[in-house]
């Protein structure tokens, strides 16, 4: 007797431990079932074990995961007569050593049924509602079958966490591709081109030719100043394309350096370099069909661009490090403010890449061309930068005037961050010309010492005393107000800048001396 009790420990332990080394490896219910009830097999002297589980209609139980279970046997149970059924509905085990002690209990048809000597099945419980029953056939007359009861409610208690870990994963996948169906189709709706308004001629006829090359696959390239809204651009074709459903990948060209921006976009080997530890997939793969935006294409090296042609015209590429070729279905869209003829010229660019992206050239003209434009973005801006700030500033029509008639050098950036900048240091809520500080046109009476590198970028200065004072208060005589006109034929803006004043200011003065402006236009 304590010879079959240690050799059961032993099988026993061998079967929990063939067991264990499947739980970490996958949440699917069914293979861990079928190597929990293969390890019962090969160690306990159960046979022909089985998972069955409810129907989808609840009507009866169905055959879920068998071993040595007979192709033409019985895969269906009825729910109310029998054995199964009655240990579904009561959630209590059952063990037999004589199966001619249990009733309606359904045999599969064995090539020996006078093998088997004994029959085990025990629910499967989540959260104490059966969900399952796991039934083995015992094929030797051995007596652990106390022992053997144990074991398969541990299976069992194994099978309903997992169950519920992966109903738990489930809903969170679920939750997941719902809310990713939802960005998905915010960002189709904010992006697509019939959402990109413009009221000015210059812009509409770039749209125009966008609403026709983004239902191709044609390589684009976008041309245009630093700002001008190229990556906006870029994201309206996308998502106006067959191609919206899957990826657009983007990489700056320029903010990668030249050693890595080969590995970025084919992706490199494992010990392909120094550094390159595991395999890395590129940018072109992971943007197989979808597109490609590369930006700044200008700054990228001329090896570089000669395997970027490779792909463009074969849609063919190895990763740094290897020898196989991989292909890659992708869209590219690229963008440059740099003169490519001027280096196409000082072979700088290449001419046969050059001709390439200039497939579909889209040029996007800079904000000082497209005036018509600025005050519904000073509106969007606004309105945006006031929910982030939660603030509810509003621009007079004189602030509105002096932002019209800016140059704006950086284009729908600079505008964009003269908004935002503009209503973190709001202190009321209409803002005037004298309330707006333009990069640049902010001054301090403290000199500060930088290093000369620094000292040629742009400083971004700040007097608490005396904040813009190209705008401070000053008294205006009428001779001065009368020669600023003059010299403005009469544009009271260009007249204020003259002064150094705001247009407020400058209208107060007008009417103070009861001046018309009108009267001194050309």
């Amino acid at each position: 007797m304590l010879k079959d009790s240690t050799n059961h420990q032993s099988r026993t332990l061998a079967a929990l431990t063939e067991i264990s080394r499947f739980m970490s490896g996958s949440l699917d219910y069914r293979q861990i079932a079928y190597h929990c009830l293969q390890a019962l097999g090969e160690n306990l002297d159960l046979e022909h074990c089985g998972l069955v589980m409810p129907s989808k209609d609840q009507n009866k139980l169905v055959l879920s995961v068998g071993i040595n279970w007979p192709v033409d046997g019985i895969s269906e149970f009825d729910r109310q007569e029998s054995a199964l059924g009655k240990v579904f509905a009561s959630g209590m085990p059952i063990a037999v050593h004589d199966i001619s002690e249990l009733e309606n209990l359904v045999l599969p048809p064995l090539e020996n049924p006078a093998s088997i000597a004994g029959f085990l099945a025990v629910p499967v419980l989540v959260n104490r509602r059966p969900i399952g029953v796991l039934s083995a056939y015992r094929v030797s007359n051995r007596t652990m079958v106390d022992e053997d009861i144990k074991v398969m409610k541990i299976i069992a208690s194994i099978l309903s966490q997992t169950l519920q870990l992966a109903d738990v994963v489930e809903e969170q996948s679920r939750k997941l591709k719902k809310e990713n169906e939802e960005l998905h189709a915010e960002l189709e709706n904010k992006f697509h081109v019939d959402n990109l308004m413009s009221s000015s001629q210059a812009m509409r006829v770039t749209l125009e030719m966008i609403k026709k090359v983004a239902s191709t696959d044609a390589s684009v390239l976008l041309r245009g100043e630093s700002g001008t809204g190229k990556t906006m651009i870029a994201k309206g074709i996308h998502f106006s394309s067959s191609r919206r459903k899957n990826p657009l990948i983007t990489v700056n060209c320029a903010a990668i350096p030249e050693t890595l921006i080969e590995s970025e976009l084919f992706g490199h080997e494992k010990g392909s370099f120094t550094g390159a530890i595991n395999r890395r997939i590129g940018k072109f793969e992971s943007a197989a069909g979808g597109s490609l935006f590369l930006d700044e294409i200008g700054e990228l090296s001329l090896e570089t661009q000669a395997k970027l042609l490779r792909i463009i015209q074969e849609g063919s590429f190895e990763r740094v490090g290897s020898n196989q070729t991989l292909h890659s279905d992708v869209r590219l869209i690229c963008a440059t403010n740099a003169q490519l003829e001027k280096m196409v010229r000082e072979k700088k660019f290449r001419e046969d890449l050059y001709y390439r992206l200039m497939v579909i050239p889209l040029f996007i003209p800079p904000l000082r061309d497209r005036r018509e434009d600025i005050l519904p973005l000073i509106h969007h801006f606004t309105k945006t930068y006031n929910a982030k700030y939660g603030k509810s500033v509003q621009m007079s029509r004189e602030a509105m005037e002096f932002l019209e008639n800016h140059s704006w050098p950086g284009n729908v950036r600079e505008l964009e961050n003269t908004i935002e900048r503009t209503i973190i240091l709001a202190t009321s809520q209409i803002l005037h010309s004298s309330d707006i500080p333009l990069l640049g046109g902010l001054t301090t009476q403290v000199e500060i010492q930088v290093p000369e590198t620094v000292a040629r970028l742009p400083q971004f200065e700040f007097n608490a005393n005396n904040p813009r004072a190209p705008y401070e208060r000053v008294p205006l005589r009428e001779t001065q107000v009368k020669i600023a006109l003059e010299e403005s034929a009469g544009i009271q803006t260009l007249a204020s800048k003259k002064l150094g004043v705001s247009l407020r200011q400058l209208r107060y003065a007008i009417k103070k001396y009861g001046l018309e402006a009108k009267t001194f236009k050309a």
